[in-house]
């Protein structure tokens, strides 16, 4: 055997020796909160930004989420974890895009900033069950985005404490969001 043969198969063990055991382990950590997926919505008089956080105390500080083999299972400081802590806080900002001409601003930041619904569900698999929310249900207001060129885009923040002992962590937070008017602008979904 040559050599360079040894020194490439020295090397694939050390390789395959650090390798997890599991076939498919991958593992995901969170930086204090868990987000809810971005979205562009194109409405017929503008363009808004949807984004936001799921957060908890420091609940998901030092959370991991480890796939072995298609199972998962969450480790806080080697513990394991099976469940959401006693209530979790979700911030969803509403933002204009910043592509839109300054002057003008779409209907949805017109008018009432409570003028907002919210449905919220916690989804498991394929079902939808009502998610417990705190007595005030959102509390929206307006708050300083990022100013680009000189411009500051309308920017909404709703804020809504959500009941969640005793719930899974591999159920998903749901929450649609509907305009004033009663039309649907989109739905949001956060995981660990």
């Amino acid at each position: 055997m040559s050599r360079r043969r040894r020194v490439c198969g020295f090397l694939l063990s050390g390789i395959l020796a650090l390798a997890p055991l599991g076939a498919s382990a991958r593992s995901g950590t969170y930086d204090g909160a868990i987000e809810f997926g971005s979205q562009l919505l194109y409405l017929k008089d503008g363009c808004l930004s949807v984004h936001g956080t799921v957060s908890a105390g420091s609940f998901f500080q030092d959370l991991r989420r480890i796939d072995i083999s298609g199972q998962l299972e969450y480790k806080k400081r080697g513990q394991v974890v099976k469940e959401y802590p006693e209530s979790l806080t979700a911030s969803i900002d509403i933002d204009q895009c910043l592509v839109q001409s300054p002057n003008s601003t779409s209907s949805i930041f017109l008018g009432d900033l409570h003028s907002f619904r919210f449905e919220v569900n916690w989804k498991h698999e394929m079902k939808l069950r009502p998610a417990v929310l705190s007595p005030v249900v959102a509390h929206c207001a307006r708050y300083s985005a990022v100013a680009f060129l000189g411009e500051e885009p309308p920017s909404i923040r709703c804020e809504m404490t959500v009941a969640s002992k005793g719930v899974p962590l591999a159920d998903h937070l749901i929450v649609l969001i509907f305009a004033a008017d009663g039309r649907r602008l989109t739905r949001i979904s956060a995981a660990p």
